[in-house]
């Protein structure tokens, strides 16, 4: 019969026997191939593995002390993914069965038959090599998408932040985005915010210590991007952070690092964005205040032209009354009065037509203007640049 391939030759195998003759015929015959190491027990065998688990195990069942059972069930404890093969003069099904229950990849019967022994080897080797390379592709799997999931979760914060500090009207509140985007990381951290000759502090516990403001005053003087061991300094015109418990895994370490040079820089840019909102809202207010005082002014115009028209319409009844009252030392005759009365009574409804007529324009070109300068949806006492 032809020799078979062995594409894992140079394996290492340990024969577990106390029979030496055993031993020596299994490392005679299988020498040629393998790398061969022997127990004379199971406690050996258990002490040998532990020193250099060998690619594959072949393992007696009588033996004095541990049987095979007992050490094959122990190896799966501490190594369950060898494989082991037994080699016995066990011959019933109960022995083989039981041999399987403790752990056992496969099973030869004594007197070996080689070639056989050699063929049951290469396919356990085989075997082991092929799940051995599937669970590498599992965890490297594994590993790829928590990785993914990790940087989808980075990405998120990362997000998530630039949404909400975009709408920060003040640095405090651009601070506490700051310092709770850092804590998604695990992070601990202290911010420091430079605006406008002043500086505003925040945490991840509250308010600043002396020694934590220090510090973050000393960090600005240190570079743009400064580690040391677990803590890392990030450091812009405005913005100084001082981050502390860094994992130590490397890859880890610098995606996390430049996760927060991008919030570092976020923040920088926002600065700016912040700054523009108060000057914003500073000129904003003024022109509510200005606005405020024209639609005051113009109000009063529309009261005012409204009492002139009144007090006109008394003082041209007041000049009919008296006329009417100087009829009797004027020594006038009865259709002389009436002409004069039906004279002024005449001009004083022209007069008073054409007033109310400018009146009533002139109080729609106020209210219109009223209007514009409250804004669309605002009550008559409301005015609002917004």
């Amino acid at each position: 019969m032809s020799e078979p391939d062995f594409p894992h030759s140079g394996s290492r195998l340990l024969v577990v026997d106390d029979d030496r003759l055993c031993r020596t015929t299994h490392r005679l015959m299988l020498a040629k191939h393998f790398d061969v190491l022997s127990a004379a027990s199971g406690e050996e065998a258990l002490t040998l593995c532990d020193q250099a688990l060998p690619d594959l195990i072949l393992l007696d069942v009588t033996m004095p002390g541990l049987d095979g059972y007992q050490t094959c069930r122990l190896l799966r404890e501490r190594h369950p993914r060898i494989p082991i093969i037994f080699v016995t003069g066990c011959q019933t099904l109960d022995e083989h069965l039981t041999a399987f229950e403790a752990g056992g990849d496969d099973l030869i019967v004594k007197p070996v038959e080689y070639e056989i022994l050699l063929h049951k080897i290469r396919l356990a080797l085989q075997r082991h090599a092929t799940a051995a390379q599937l669970q590498a592709e599992k965890d490297n799997l594994h590993s790829m998408a928590m990785q993914f999931l990790s940087s989808a979760g980075e990405n998120g914060t990362l997000l998530n932040f630039t949404r909400a500090a975009i709408q920060c009207r003040d640095y405090g509140t651009l601070s506490e985005q700051l310092v709770a985007a850092i804590r998604e990381f695990d992070l601990g951290c202290s911010v420091m915010i430079r605006h406008g000759g002043e500086t505003t502090i925040r945490t991840g516990a509250g308010e600043p210590s002396p020694l934590e403001q220090a510090i973050l005053e000393h960090a600005s003087t240190m570079g743009r991007i400064f580690q040391l061991g677990s803590q890392c300094v990030f450091n812009y015109d405005h913005v100084s952070i001082v981050v502390r418990g860094l994992p130590e895994d490397e890859d880890k370490r610098g995606r996390i690092r430049d996760n927060l040079t991008i919030l570092a820089e976020t923040a920088e840019g926002l600065c700016d964005n912040v700054a523009m909102r108060q000057k914003s809202g500073a000129h904003a207010e003024q022109l509510q205040l200005a606005l405020g005082g024209a639609v005051a002014s113009i109000e009063s115009l529309r009261l005012r032209q409204q009492q002139l028209l009144l007090d006109s319409r008394l003082l041209l009844q007041e000049m009919i009354d008296s006329i009417e009252k100087a009829y009797a030392w004027l020594d006038t005759a009865p259709n002389q009065e009436q002409a004069i009365s039906s004279t002024m009574e005449a001009a004083v409804h022209k007069v008073l037509d054409m007033l109310t007529a400018g009146n009533q324009k002139d109080a729609a070109d106020f209210q219109s203007v009223l209007d514009a300068l409250r804004g669309p949806g605002a009550g008559n006492d409301d005015v609002s640049l917004f």
